[in-house]
C-alpha cells in the first residue's frame, strides 16, 4: 500500500498520468520477483560467504544436520564468513533453497550448546518463512527510495509538468493533492524502513520462541545471547541493508564499536537483547 502511495505521488508531481503509476507499479512488481529468486545470492555475496567444508567443519554440519532432523527441515547450504564478530544468519525463498552462514568468531567463542541455540534461532526463522518476509520488506523499502530519489531529483532539476492554473485539475483540489503528495515522497523512505524495522523485531523474537521449543533447552539460546550481548566486536562485511538478517544487529551500538550508532539505534531491526534474554528466561 506504501508503494502504491508513493507511486500516485509520483504521478501527481511529475504529471506522468496513469502509465506512470502503471511504469511503477510494474518496476515494483519486477524488484521484488529479483529479490524472490536472488535474494541468498546477494547476501551470501555481500558477507563474503564460502561454502563450509565438511571435513573442517564436521561440528557445525553435524549440529545443523540435527536440529533439520528435529525441525523437519531438509539441510540448507552451509557457510562460513571470516570474521571474528560471533554472528550468524539465513537466508533463501523457502527451505528447499535456504542458506545459513555463521562467522568464524560465533564457532570460536560458543560451546556446542550454545551454537545449536543459535542455529536453532536461525532454522527457525527459514522453518516460519521470515526470511521470504524479510526480503520482501527489504524490497519494497529499496523501491521506495529508488522511486522517491528519482522524483526529487527530477523536481529539482526539471521540475513537474507545468499546467494553467486556470485549466481543468489546476488548482484547488489538485494543489492540495501536490503538496500530500510532496510530504509523502519525503516522508515515505523513513517510514518504510520504521515498517521494516517493526516486521523484523517481531519476527526476531519469534525465531527465539521457536528455537527454543527446537532445541527444548533455553539456557543454550540465552547463554549464547548472553556472549553476543557482552561481546562489542562488529562484523566487518555488514550493511544495513543486510542487518535484519542477523541473530543480532551487526551493525555498531556504541561509540567505540563505529560511527552512525545514533543512526542505527533509530532504524534498528532487533529487539535489545536484555529483552530476549529475559523473554526466555519467563518461559
Amino acid at each position: 500500500m506504501l508503494v502504491a502511495l508513493v507511486a500516485w505521488a509520483v504521478q501527481v508531481l511529475l504529471g506522468f498520468g496513469v502509465a506512470g503509476l502503471i511504469i511503477a507499479l510494474v518496476v515494483a512488481g519486477v524488484g521484488a520477483a529479483v529479490a524472490y529468486w536472488k535474494s541468498d545470492a546477494v547476501a551470501l555475496a555481500m558477507s563474503h560467504a564460502r561454502p563450509a567444508d565438511p571435513t573442517t567443519y564436521a561440528r557445525l554440519h553435524n549440529v545443523v544436520e540435527g536440529l533439520c532432523i528435529a525441525a523437519g527441515l531438509p539441510k540448507p547450504r552451509i557457510y562460513v564468513i571470516e570474521d571474528d564478530a560471533p554472528n550468524a544468519f539465513a537466508t533463501g525463498r523457502n527451505p528447499r533453497h535456504a542458506a545459513v552462514a555463521v562467522t568464524t568468531g560465533l564457532l570460536d567463542k560458543m560451546t556446542r550448546i550454545e551454537l545449536e541455540g543459535v542455529l536453532a534461532h536461525e532454522l527457525s526463522h527459514i522453518k516460519n518463512y521470515d526470511i521470504l518476509v524479510s526480503t520482501l520488506a527489504v524490497t519494497m523499502v529499496g523501491v521506495i527510495a529508488l522511486l522517491t530519489d528519482f522524483s526529487l531529483r527530477f523536481m529539482w532539476w526539471g521540475g513537474p509538468r507545468h499546467r494553467d492554473d486556470n485549466s481543468p485539475g489546476g488548482g484547488g483540489p489538485m494543489a492540495v493533492f501536490a503538496v500530500f503528495g510532496f510530504v509523502l515522497l519525503l516522508l515515505a523512505p523513513v517510514v518504510a524502513r520504521l515498517m521494516q524495522a517493526t516486521i523484523s523485531r517481531r519476527r526476531e523474537t519469534l525465531a527465539d520462541v521457536s528455537g527454543v521449543a527446537l532445541t527444548r533447552y533455553p539456557p543454550g539460546l540465552i547463554s549464547a545471547l548472553e556472549k553476543l550481548r557482552d561481546d562489542t566486536t562488529v562484523v566487518h562485511s555488514s550493511s544495513r541493508a543486510t542487518a535484519h538478517l542477523w541473530v543480532e544487529s551487526p551493525l555498531a551500538r556504541t561509540p567505540e564499536a563505529g560511527r552512525r550508532v545514533r543512526l542505527n539505534r533509530m532504524f534498528d531491526t532487533h529487539p535489545p537483547l536484555e529483552e530476549r534474554i529475559q523473554a526466555l528466561k519467563e518461559l
